[in-house]
């Protein structure tokens, strides 16, 4: 019989195992259910905070854990405690929300768990915000009167500041300010930017989940498509992209996929783990 090397498999959501419908095709489901019933563990790695993980997701028999914000928060969900958690600095967070105040887009924040915005970015997102993410953004918010108010408020600093343009020159002049206040940013889709604390990465975050399991990178797997997929896909033993991942992201891969709407996921899930003989990638 078939036996997977593989312990633990951590996977991006957004562009990876949703489709652009943001649904988890019958197809995926059951090749992570499948996945789940051998003793793999399944992780969501994603730039979503914990508010935004998808009930169906979270029914998977085989999902404890989770990589959120891009691994500033390693999360343990049966016990509703972070293992690990490394915030951007107030002063830091503060000076990135006021660089960005002066480009036209759209920056909330998460912290601790949730996501926070305002009414006036609230009725905004349907200039920012692509349309396919648009109904995560609105029913994960919750609205505080002043943004900038809130981050001032909060002593241990802010989880991550998530960004959205309309303009590449214009993400592009934002991007370099705001790293210059050495945060780590990445993007995790055309015209977006996210801003975390220096050191985080989903790669780091999944090298931490492993560590307090016990497990070695040769035991993990790991799926995704943004650019802040990459590093996750370079710390695991195996590192698959997506067909529809960025190039950087296929650069640091082992193995390239179909994309997220034909079940690219799902197709990994199967051969690598599953050994399901002929299965394509």
């Amino acid at each position: 019989m078939y036996t997977s090397p593989i312990r633990l498999l951590a996977f991006d959501l957004d562009g990876t195992v949703l489709n652009d419908q943001k649904q988890l095709t019958p197809r995926t489901l059951a090749a992570l259910t499948a996945a789940a019933e051998r003793g793999v563990a399944l992780v969501p790695a994603t730039g979503r905070t914990a508010a935004g993980l998808p009930a169906a997701l979270l029914a998977l028999p085989g999902v404890r854990y989770a990589i959120t914000s891009n691994g500033a928060r390693v999360m343990d969900l049966a016990a509703g405690r972070a293992l690990r958690e490394l915030y951007i600095p107030r002063a830091a967070a503060l000076a990135a929300y006021d660089i960005l105040a002066k480009y036209d887009c759209l920056a909330d924040l998460f912290q601790d768990g949730a996501g926070y915005t305002t009414e006036a970015h609230r009725a905004a997102a349907a200039r920012f915000v692509p349309e396919n993410l648009r109904a995560y953004v609105l029913n994960t918010r919750q609205v505080v009167p002043d943004l900038r108010a809130f981050i001032a408020g909060q002593a241990r600093g802010i989880e991550k500041l998530t960004v959205f343009f309309l303009s590449e020159d214009e993400r592009r002049r934002a991007w370099a300010e705001v790293a210059a206040l050495g945060v780590d940013v990445v993007s995790s889709l055309p015209l977006n930017m996210e801003v975390n604390a220096a050191g985080v990465d989903k790669g780091a975050g999944l090298l931490a989940l492993a560590g307090a399991l016990g497990l070695s990178a040769d035991a993990l797997m790991a799926i995704g498509d943004g650019g802040n997929d990459t590093a996750m896909l370079r710390a695991a033993g195996l590192g698959v992209a997506m067909g529809n991942a960025f190039p950087e992201v296929k650069a640091a891969a082992d193995f390239i996929t179909a994309d997220n709407n034909a079940d690219g996921a799902a197709r990994a899930v199967e051969r690598f783990i599953l050994g399901r003989a002929g299965a394509d990638v």
